[in-house]
């Protein structure tokens, strides 16, 4: 079953939502350490949604390969709209979709893992007591909370709806750091700080040059879900020229098309990934995931409990 994540990244910073501002963590605001929380748990398929600042957190947050969605009316809208805005870009693709508002940066990777591993319903973190984020939606939650008309709030609407709530305690306080006063929240973030240490490996593949990463298959899956390439640009915030560019180079590398092309019309016509592209996107991703499989257990081997860290 495929996962995925939804950001919710819409909204002005105010009061607590300011945490990865301080000055030992400018390296990497709460945004960025939510998806990478998520990308080092495996979950690919990540939506980011945007409003406040959307132009600078996109262009900010452009290299990790994440799908930007604009929430136009973020300065009255409610949290519940943004994640509807997510689940309906995901919920063809995805059976659970995990959601973190951007200022709940401090949950921990094991966290994630747990939330996935748990059977029977959507699945709610909670710590001394407290719930906190990311929450784990199910099929069954997906579908209510994009039906659903109103101004509840998520877990309201999930236990309306009849959707099986599991709450799960963890021994996690990165749950509720929005929750947190300030200087608990510098605490956390020096915490969280040294779980982020970990290999990052850059997969791509090569030819008389290298022609196919992260950015190729970003590119690639916004062109198989929008079928158009000049809308898979718009959403991974490239030019539509170095959309095209980027095709171009893997099918001179190939020496075959991996996007076919239905002219026509103002719009520029459709697009979809030919038979080799898809098997070549699919085979890709596996190849990429055992790559970063081996990368961590080698990197544990090398490093674990060598004070470096």
């Amino acid at each position: 079953m495929n996962v995925g994540a939804v950001i919710d990244a819409a909204g002005r910073p105010a009061g607590t939502a300011d945490f990865g501002r301080p000055a030992e963590t400018d390296s990497l605001r709460a945004a960025e350490r939510v998806a990478v929380n998520f990308q080092r748990a495996g979950i690919k398929d990540i939506v980011m949604v945007t409003g406040y600042r959307a132009e600078q957190v996109e262009k900010a947050l452009r290299r990790f390969g994440i799908t930007f969605l604009r929430n136009e009316g973020y300065e009255s809208a409610r949290i519940l709209d943004s994640i509807k805005l997510g689940l309906d870009y995901l919920r063809e693709r995805c059976g659970r979709v995990l959601f973190c508002p951007a200022d709940i940066p401090f949950f921990m990777e094991e966290t994630v893992k747990l939330l996935l591993e748990a059977q029977g319903g959507s699945v709610l973190p909670v710590c001394r007591g407290q719930s906190g984020y990311p929450v784990c939606i199910d099929r069954s939650g997906i579908e209510t909370l994009l039906e659903y008309q109103g101004d509840k709030g998520i877990l309201d609407v999930l236990e309306a709806g009849g959707t099986e709530l599991i709450r799960l305690e963890v021994r996690d306080e990165g749950i509720l750091a929005g929750a947190y006063a300030e200087e608990d929240g510098v605490q956390l973030a020096w915490i969280h700080r040294e779980s982020l240490m970990r290999p990052q490996v850059k997969v791509r593949l090569a030819g008389r040059k290298p022609f196919f990463g992260p950015g190729t298959v970003t590119v690639l899956k916004q062109i198989d879900r929008l079928g158009s390439v000049k809308e898979a640009c718009k959403k991974t915030n490239i030019s539509y020229s170095k959309g095209w560019k980027i095709i171009h180079a893997a099918e001179e590398e190939l020496g075959y098309q991996i996007v076919g092309r239905q002219p026509g019309g103002k719009n520029g016509g459709g697009a979809y990934l030919t038979e080799r592209g898809s098997k070549l996107l699919r085979l890709y991703e596996i190849y990429e995931q055992q790559v970063e499989e081996a990368a961590y257990e080698i990197y544990d081997q090398i490093f674990f409990d060598s004070e470096l860290f």
